[in-house]
């Protein structure tokens, strides 16, 4: 009587066998239900059951069915690994690494058990602990790619960035073509600023996986921080190209033409980044500086306020802000701007300078050379506020404290002719005040001209976005 049975079963393992292989998987698991009903103690097929479910993503139902296999062969390593992996997806880790654990105590060199292992352990953040599984792995698969680039992903985020390198270049060696060791190598050799060689590094992911936008974006970025803007604007095109939903590389083309002096299309950019992303503050706060460099000082004005609407202690934006009132003579707005930028940034040494500038204007002299004086004492090698402080000095009547502050200016910045002139100035305003009678002196001082001092310090570098950076993990 049995083996008419064993027969049919074996038929129906075969078919399903044939299915699974062809990865019609719905169909196999028909088969090998068929073969269960015959058989339900073939532990073996409980197990192969279980793989087929967990390639049609039925994560549950796999564990029930390894759970079978298991009851039926307590040490079956391959079906606790397999459990593990379906665990795993389940996001149960602890118990997918508990289920690799007793893999591994009855077969020690199951290295994709370690491998897997490895992937629980960094989903659990024991980074540590997941490197040295994939060194196990390693130790008894010296060839294992998978393990080498996720070694490398661990290195990176323990912060050991050329060992990373090292186990991508591992990865690399066994797997000539595998466009994600490529990529991670890059992207550390970018975190390391060895941009030539993330370069390199990028183009032969771009060789191996054409659309891949990240690599293009993350391409542009070096280009960018190599200051080789018009290919960096190429790159981002061809990440546009394939992804025009991308903001963060409408958003640094931005910074690229901006950078060229190309103020119209940066905003243009910068729009588009905010036509995807609204609360995007570093594109409002570039939008800005973008119109600010163009002379659209209110516009500018207008885009440093959504900046700040999106992040009120934005001093940056705050200070910008301070910049294109001052530059359109409403100096109170401005110093009302520079005094936020200096509460959420106290050490902010151009915004305590750039007040000064706008106090002059006004004709409050003592209150300019109090704020020259804070920004000198955060800088004190800043020659820009040692010249302006020795103006306001000047406007005071204190010539002796001009000339030794225009010196100091000096001292900074030997070549610095407009602290050269008014240094003369002060010197003859001094003479003459010491040539006149006591009482005219303190009657009528020689005034220079009360204008207050223009800031050469009006430039607003664009705020700069992290890479866009993904370290893909490789499952076994």
């Amino acid at each position: 009587m049995s083996q008419p049975s064993d027969s049919e079963a074996g038929f129906f393992l075969q078919q399903g066998l044939q299915l699974n292989q062809a990865g019609a998987f719905e169909d196999a698991l028909l088969n090998f239900d068929r073969v269960l009903q015959l058989h339900p103690d073939w532990h073996h097929i409980w197990h192969t059951r279980g793989v087929a479910l967990s390639e049609l993503g039925r994560y549950e139902e796999a564990v029930a069915s390894f759970n079978q296999a298991l009851d039926l062969k307590p040490n079956y390593p391959e079906a606790l690994n397999s459990r593990g992996m379906a665990l795993y997806n389940l996001r149960s880790y602890e118990e997918a690494i508990a289920s690799y654990d007793k893999a591994i105590k009855l077969k020690p060199d199951f290295h994709q058990a370690w491998h897997n292992r490895g992937n629980a352990l960094d989903k659990s953040g024991c980074y540590e602990a997941a490197l040295k599984s994939y060194e196990k792995t390693l130790e008894f698969e010296p060839d294992y790619a998978k393990s080498w680039y996720n070694r490398g992903i661990m290195s990176y985020k323990l912060g050991r960035y050329q060992a990373a390198i090292d186990s991508y270049d591992q990865a690399i060696k066994h797997r000539p073509h595998y466009s994600h060791a490529w990529y991670n190598r890059a992207n550390t050799l970018n975190q390391l600023g060895r941009y030539q060689e993330a370069l390199a590094s990028y183009d032969r992911v771009l060789t191996i996986k054409p659309e891949w936008y990240g690599a293009w974006y993350n391409r542009g970025n070096v280009l960018h921080k190599l200051r080789r803007h018009e290919e960096a604007i190429d790159s981002y095109n061809k990440a546009l190209a394939i992804n025009a939903t991308l903001y963060e590389a409408w958003y640094n083309q931005g910074n690229a033409f901006d950078a060229l002096g190309r103020y119209g299309e940066a905003i243009a950019s910068y729009r588009k980044a905010l036509d995807l992303k609204p609360n995007l503050r570093e594109a409002w706060y570039n939008w800005g500086s973008a119109l600010y460099k163009s002379g659209s000082y209110r516009e500018a004005v207008v885009s440093y306020d959504r900046a700040i609407e999106l992040n009120p202690s934005f001093a940056k934006a705050w200070f910008s802000r301070g910049s294109a009132f001052r530059k359109l003579g409403l100096y109170a707005e401005a110093i009302a701007s520079y005094d936020k930028a200096v509460q959420f940034q106290p050490d902010m040494a151009e915004a305590w300078y750039c007040r000064g500038i706008a106090l002059g204007h006004l004709g409050h002299n003592e209150a300019a050379i109090k704020s020259y004086d804070r920004a000198l004492s955060i800088n004190p090698g800043f020659y820009s506020a040692w010249y302006s402080r020795g103006a306001a000095l000047g406007h005071l009547g204190d010539y002796e404290a001009a000339v030794a502050s225009y010196d100091k200016a000096l001292e900074i910045k030997p070549h610095f002719p407009d602290a050269k002139s008014r240094r003369a100035l002060a010197l003859d305003n001094n003479q003459s005040l010491k040539s006149l009678p006591r009482s005219s002196a303190r009657e009528g001082r020689i005034a220079e001209e009360r204008t207050g001092e223009e800031s050469p310090f009006d430039d607003h570098p664009p705020v700069t976005k992290a890479a866009f950076q993904s370290l893909p993990r490789t499952p076994s």
